[in-house]
């Protein structure tokens, strides 16, 4: 038998009633279960958040991230189920039907509010504060945190189906809206009232729930900006203090300034210095060649006391005026004051000038006439570089002096730079810490307005007090119910099909016994009329006689009845029925038989064709060799008057059979049932039996196949069909072109 459509369409009709039955007996079950259901009534939110699209106020941030934004949702989605928002409804639902006086249809019905009445101890009522829900809520709070066994948190964390957590998770439905900002909030509840009531709630609790998160977060490091910047502020500070301390400590305005100034001071200096020194020898050198020209007498003259006394005022006007003029004082007023004495020392300078020069021009013009110019010359110029001697030779003394100071003052500020650039760095690195924790600080700040913005969602949908409830799914079970008892039905019947460990089939037999199949029986069912059994039964016995008959022409021995011998390794295996049908055909075809039996079955055949011999099962069948000794009462005379002897054996597990005989049998035939399995019983005696005979070996014969499986041989079975029928047959066996005629 082929496992196609067809074959699985039969299956399943022969187990048509309890494919009917279980699937109308589950659908009843379920319609009978669900009579009483509750109505459902649904609300719904719809809440704009504003996290796809919103305004922000991060002008330079202008890109949408879809990965952030998915992130976004799925947070808000998940805080709105979650067991903390879930929690404070429940507990904010109990608490505003605790502080009603009476049920109020608008929050809950009378239904609801007298059953939880009866269930709510008098101490938690206690608690309830009449018209005041936050109040009640609180005091609620407070009884649920005190323990785990009191009254509230068993009510929130068990199974009440308006108060506890699992219930309302399992009732509520978020979803997003496509690719929008809105977001969709349903409820569903027995009470319309409640419906409302739980969706009003947990939208309030999870909008300020979602924004004490989202402002948490943004104060948080708001706080810690300013934190770090207050430290920062208070180093940037200190070093600024500590710079100013070292400019206090050693009169430092601006050091960078002041130091400048001392180099070029002490440049120029130096420019000026040289100059001196050099108009200083040089003088030093005219005055030595001048007064080697002068004789002796006249340089006594100029070596007087009075001359002397000038030269000597004069250097000491020429050093207070080098004193004044080339000081390095930073002081204006200083500067100023040493000015105006210098512009009075130099006065006092040209007057003592002038009287030098009248002295010795009053020396020697007592001395000489007009005729010596020549020495008048001379004089004039020892007088005018005794005067650059002697100024030059101040102002190199005061350079002296002044060359001191600038080395001082290069020792001092030299180590000073040094200190000032270590805290102008610690100035530096502090200030731009600050700055970089202002910046932080502001974009801390920038982002935290923008978290409270996109924080702040808005209820664009109040949840509406339901009127209808929502369509019965009462129906809608009936049919599951009953398509998955059809479901249950057809795979189990299917799973044992396949499962079964019967022979059932040709192809089976021949592959569990590992015999040929010589010839198959249906099972025969007079009460079925759609099936023309007569018409079965003559083309099965036809198969088995064909084969019969055919194995006389194989005989060598002629004049010899063909001996047939049917066995079976179990009883009732239905040797009798099949050699009746067998000898029967065989006398319509003038065939003399012989039936040789133990079984006492008459066959009501009075035809002269046939002759029944019965022999009883004992041990004695062990020692039988030839046919002839089965015949105890020598009943029969010529045994070449058969043409067919048909010799029907005990089943073999239970009882003796001939051995000797067997090894003569022309042909052995197995019959045995289509419906039992093949066990290992059987295959040991069949063995058994094949080891202690010499004979043919047996070919099969299937007793009591399922009568579909006779279309393996006949085709297809005559029944009365209707056209639908024919059609669908063809159908499921993809024969959509089959004639039943060349034409």
């Amino acid at each position: 038998m082929k496992f196609n459509l067809l074959f699985f369409v039969r299956l399943l009709l022969r187990h048509i009633a309890l494919l009917l039955l279980i699937p109308i007996i589950l659908a009843s079950l379920v319609f009978y279960l669900t009579q009483d259901q509750p109505k459902v009534y649904n609300s719904k939110a719809r809440v704009y958040t504003g996290i796809a699209s919103g305004s922000t106020i991060e002008l330079d941030n202008t890109k949408l991230d879809f990965r952030a934004t998915n992130t976004a949702y799925d947070n808000l989605l998940n805080l709105i189920k979650a067991r903390t928002t879930i929690e404070t409804v429940g507990l904010k639902l109990f608490a505003l039907h605790m502080s009603l006086d009476s049920a109020n249809i608008k929050v809950i019905s009378k239904e609801k509010y007298d059953a939880l009445m009866e269930i709510v101890p008098e101490e938690v009522k206690a608690l309830a504060v009449k018209g005041d829900i936050e109040k009640t809520f609180v005091n609620f709070k407070e009884l649920k945190d005190s323990n785990h066994t009191n009254f509230i948190y068993e009510l929130i964390n068990l199974t009440h189906p308006d108060y506890s957590i699992e219930k309302i998770v399992n009732r509520i439905k978020v979803r997003r809206i496509l690719s929008s900002d809105f977001v969709d909030i349903e409820f569903e509840s027995e009470d319309p009232a409640i419906c409302q009531s739980t969706l009003l709630i947990l939208s309030d609790v999870f909008v300020k729930l979602n924004a004490e998160i989202k402002v948490n977060q943004s104060d948080a490091v708001v706080k810690y900006f300013r934190g770090q910047l207050n430290t920062s502020t208070k180093q940037l500070r200190s070093a600024e203090d500590e710079l100013l301390s070292f400019n206090r400590t050693h009169n430092i305005i601006n050091y960078y300034e002041q130091t400048k100034h001392i180099a070029s001071e002490k440049e120029h200096f130096e420019l000026e210095y040289q100059k001196v020194h050099i108009k200083h020898y040089g003088a030093k050198a005219v005055l030595k060649t001048l007064e080697s020209k002068i004789e002796s007498h006249e340089k006594k003259r100029l070596s007087s006391e009075e001359i002397m006394a000038l030269r000597n005022e004069m250097a000491d006007i020429n050093f207070e005026i080098s004193m004044k003029s080339l000081g390095v004082e930073t002081d204006s007023t200083t500067r100023i004051q040493n000015a105006k004495d210098v512009v009075g020392l130099e006065k006092k300078a040209s007057e003592l000038n002038n009287k030098l020069t009248k002295q010795v021009n009053e020396l020697y013009s007592t001395d000489y006439d007009e005729k010596t110019l020549a020495s008048t010359d001379i004089l004039t110029d020892w007088l005018e570089n005794t005067i650059l001697f002697e100024s030059t030779k101040a102002q190199l003394k005061v350079m002296d002096l002044k060359r001191l100071e600038f080395e001082k003052l290069y020792q001092v500020f030299s180590p000073l730079g040094a200190t000032m650039k270590r805290l102008e760095r610690k100035i530096d690195i502090a200030e731009r810490e600050y700055l970089s924790l202002l910046h932080s600080l502001g974009l801390a700040k920038l982002r935290q307005q923008n978290v409270e913005l996109k924080s702040n969602l808005k209820l664009i949908e109040v949840p509406f007090f339901p009127i209808n409830p929502k369509p019965s799914k009462r129906m809608m079970l009936v049919i599951v119910a009953g398509m998955a008892g059809f479901v249950l039905v057809t795979f189990t019947v299917l799973i044992l099909e396949f499962l079964d460990g019967n022979i059932n089939t040709a192809a089976r037999a021949e592959e569990k016994i590992e015999l040929k199949i010589s010839s198959i029986f249906p099972i025969i069912n007079e009460k079925s009329k759609k099936i023309d059994f007569d018409y079965l039964k003559n083309k099965a016995v036809n198969a088995i006689s064909r084969n019969i008959i055919l194995n006389q022409f194989k005989k060598e021995k002629g004049g010899m009845p063909v001996v047939n011998m049917f066995f079976s390794t179990q009883d009732n295996e239905g040797k009798t029925f099949i050699c009746e049908h067998l000898i029967t055909k065989l006398c319509e075809l003038d065939y003399n038989t012989l039936h040789v039996t133990y079984d006492e079955q008459d066959f009501n055949l009075t035809k002269p064709c046939y002759q029944k011999l019965s022999y009883k099962v004992s041990d004695y069948l062990y020692k039988i060799s030839k046919i002839e000794e089965l015949d105890y009462a020598n009943t029969i005379q010529d045994f070449t008057f058969y043409d067919f002897i048909i010799l029907e054996l005990p089943s073999i597990i239970k009882n003796p059979f001939p051995v000797k005989l067997a090894s003569t049998m022309d042909y052995t035939f197995l019959v045995t049932r289509a419906n039992r399995a093949w066990g290992e019983a059987d295959k040991n005696a069949l063995t058994l039996f094949n080891e202690a005979t010499t004979g043919p070996e047996p070919s099969i014969i299937l007793n009591g196949v399922k009568v579909l499986e006779m279309e393996t041989v006949v085709g297809d079975i005559p029944k009365k069909r209707s056209i639908i029928r024919r059609w669908v047959k063809q159908i499921v066996q993809f024969r959509f072109f089959t004639k039943k005629s060349v034409t």
